[in-house]
């Protein structure tokens, strides 16, 4: 009987046909594409732009978050008083620099003793006592302001908080305070002036004025009180050492008296006198002696030339005589004269006697103006004595009285200073209770919360996209794999079977049916009038990878071609859609399937459950308790194919998963051409790469396999621009 069990292992083919050599697509066995590689700038903008409604999320949630953090922000008011500083004396040996030193110094210190911790102290001390009251005598604001803290740290610090802490550190309770306090104060100088700002935020306008206030008058009393009580201190040494100076003074006095009354009063005129006259005494004993050695040295040359027997003519010369000179001239011009001789003699016997009675003269001038000296020396000796005597009593009286009076005039100087002090600070301007708040307002805040939020987005997608290991794209997929990408599969929502057939089959022109109809085309290309049957094996890695879905996609499109087409379902797991495709569409479901058919139980058409409504032809996955490891390593490939190709003209097998084990490997010696579905940015690179290697090790080397990318966002994928198939199948035909 036709189709029987016994005919099917002995008879020829019903109907002999002519199957030619399968064409195989190029795109099949093209080699797989390298990824393009864009710049970095590029691959940036290409991520951001994949998740441009994720870092939109982040930014709308960045400021909402920020303007809500600003309306519960209380609303902050600086109050600010200004103190100046007393300018420093420019009479100092350092000029204007050391001045502008000191006064650079002097900030320094104001502005360290403002922010000090002691100062502080003494601010909240004064402002626990200044509690301003209305007119009803309630208080009308606090001036102590609140400590700030969040509500969990206030409730730990609470469940924390020991008595005996408190009791052991008083200074403890005020930390609160003194922290607000800190916190809210403000000190800085204004720009290189002598003005020192003191500020103060808070929520309340009128707690900030009287805080900035009190700063500044707490300091300045403070200075204040210190100045005074230095002042104190110096008067009181003052006074305390004033009677010993006086009675120094009383005694220098009266030892200066005593000395004058014992040595009598000396006359600075007489004493200025004899030191001139000394001094003119000296100057003419000093003539006088030149004068007595000039004639002395004349009569030794005279009596040395008289001695030697020089002429005439060289005596009377060195004698200098104009009549002993005339006396030789005459001689030398006239005859020899004893009475011309006799008068030269006489001359110059008369010459040596008037040159040696000058000598004399010069001599006894020297003797008597020597003696007037020495009496001289001995009455200014006497004055010099007691002039020394009473100069050294003189300047420890003048002293002493400068001393005194140095003290005196600090001593008013300090009593003035201590009714009315300086304390080289003064208030320049008041704080008032201020009008307009500090804080931002919230809608200022949204920009910079949204940045932020948005930067965080940034930082969280490009540290996602670095620890993606999923597949996303056709190029990356072909460099990943090793194997051509041939197009890819549309993601559908709440995707079933009559729903899948409306996608295929009615809705030809959307992206679904078109880019299952170029796969279909890419994976059985001989398809056609005189053409023969293909076998394509569908297959994945995981379960998730839509592999059952992408066999029924094909199966839908074999039928637009015109042939028969059969769905050989080996997959004992997935079985949600195919089951749909039975109950929805079958009008009479077989009872057996592909394992009674390989152990020939049944016949083909016993196996085979017709949908007429599809034009599909569903063989059912082996019972559980068959091994289909066994029926495929037992069944005779070549006959079985033989009889698959013989009624069909498609057949789309729905192969298990690939890591499942060798069953997928076995298949693919069945199979013309081999599609390996990889669901798209879910899949894992090792994972299909695993799955893919596992195919590849066995069946016959020259079949085609090629990778599908399944469920694709496609609107995300063409945003990213990554060169692939998504543009075009948005694009409307």
């Amino acid at each position: 009987m036709e189709g029987s069990i016994a005919n099917r292992a002995r008879r020829p083919r019903a109907k002999q046909m002519e199957v030619g050599t399968l064409e195989t697509n190029l795109r099949l066995m093209r080699p797989p594409r390298e990824p393009t590689q864009s710049s970095p700038f590029h691959q940036l903008v290409i991520i951001l732009t994949t998740r441009k409604w994720f870092l939109l999320a982040m930014a709308l949630l960045g400021g909402i978050l920020a303007g809500l953090a600003g309306f519960t922000r209380p609303v902050l008011f600086e109050a600010t008083t200004q103190v100046i500083i007393d300018a420093p004396s420019s009479s100092a040996s350092g000029g204007v620099a050391s001045a502008q030193d000191s006064l650079e110094s002097n900030i320094d210190d104001h502005l360290t003793m403002l922010s000090s911790q002691g100062h502080l102290r003494r601010v909240l001390a004064a402002l626990r006592k200044a509690q301003p009251v209305d007119g009803n005598g309630k208080t009308v604001v606090n001036a102590v302001p609140p400590a700030a803290g969040s509500f969990l740290i206030d409730l730990l610090s609470r469940a924390w908080r020991q008595d005996n802490t408190v009791a052991e550190n008083p200074d403890a309770a005020d930390a609160p305070e003194l922290k607000a306090l800190r916190n809210g104060m403000r000190v800085g100088q204004e720009l290189r002036s002598r003005v020192i700002t003191i500020g103060f935020t808070d929520p309340s306008p009128a707690r900030a004025a009287l805080v900035a206030n009190t700063f500044a008058q707490v300091y300045i009393q403070d200075l204040v009180q210190k100045s005074r009580a230095s002042d104190q201190v110096n008067l009181d040494s003052i006074v305390a050492s004033l009677p010993q100076v006086q009675r120094d003074l009383v005694e220098a006095t009266d030892r200066l008296e005593t000395y004058r009354l014992t040595h009598g009063a000396v006359d600075q005129t007489a004493a200025n006198n004899a030191a001139s006259e000394t001094a003119e005494l000296g100057r003419q004993i000093f003539l006088s002696k030149a004068s007595l050695s000039a004639s002395e040295a004349r009569l030794r040359r005279i009596e040395d030339l008289r001695k030697a027997g020089a002429p005439v003519t060289a005596i009377a010369e060195e004698i200098g005589s104009p009549v002993l000179t005339d006396l030789v001239t005459r001689q030398s011009g006239a005859a020899a004269d004893g009475d011309l001789r006799n008068a030269i003699a006489r001359e110059m016997e008369q010459s040596v006697a008037r040159i040696a009675a000058e000598a004399n003269v010069y001599r006894s001038q020297a003797t008597a103006l020597e003696s007037r000296k020495a009496m001289l020396d001995a009455a200014v000796a006497d004055t010099a004595s007691q002039l020394s005597g009473l100069r050294s009593l003189e300047p420890r009286v003048a002293i002493v009285t400068q001393h005194y009076n140095e003290l005196l005039s600090r001593q008013q100087d300090l009593i003035r200073r201590i009714a009315a002090p300086s304390p080289g600070v003064a208030v320049l301007s008041t704080a008032w209770p201020p009008s307009t708040p500090v804080t931002l307002s919230p809608i200022f805040l949204i920009p910079p919360g949204m940045v932020v939020f948005g930067l965080m987005g940034a930082v969280i997608v490009l540290v996602r996209n670095g620890f993606n290991q999923t597949l996303r794209s056709e190029a990356e997929a072909e460099a990943e794999l090793g194997v051509p990408c041939v197009g890819l599969l549309p993601r559908v929502a709440g995707l079933n079977a009559r729903k899948l057939r409306h996608l295929v089959l009615s809705q030809q022109n959307l992206p679904f049916s078109r880019a299952v109809t170029s796969l279909l085309v890419t994976a059985a290309p001989t398809q056609g009038k005189g053409q023969p049957p293909h076998i394509i094996l569908v297959t994945s890695s995981i379960q998730d990878d839509a592999k059952t879905e992408l066999a029924w996609s094909l199966a839908l499109a074999a039928t637009r071609l015109g042939g028969r087409v059969l769905f050989l379902d080996l997959d004992r797991k997935d079985v949600r859609l195919t089951n749909g495709f039975r109950g929805e569409f079958s009008t009479d479901k077989a009872r057996n399937s592909f394992g009674d058919y390989v152990n020939e139980r049944c016949v083909l058409k016993d196996a085979i459950t017709r949908m007429p409504e599809i034009g599909i032809d569903l063989m059912a996955a082996p019972a559980p308790s068959d091994d289909l490891l066994t029926l495929l390593s037992t069944v005779d490939k070549c006959q079985f194919t033989e009889e698959l190709r013989s009624a069909y003209d498609v057949v789309i097998m729905n192969g298990p998963l690939g890591l499942g084990g060798p069953e997928t490997r076995l298949l693919k010696r069945w199979a013309d051409s081999v599609l390996f579905a990889v669901r798209w940015a879910r899949t894992r690179r090792s994972i299909a790469r695993g799955a893919l290697d596992a195919i590849g090790a066995g069946g016959s080397a020259t079949v085609p396999v090629g990778s599908v990318l399944t469920r694709v966002n496609l609107k995300r994928l063409a945003g990213s621009r990554l060169g692939d198939n998504a543009d075009l199948l948005l694009e409307r035909v």
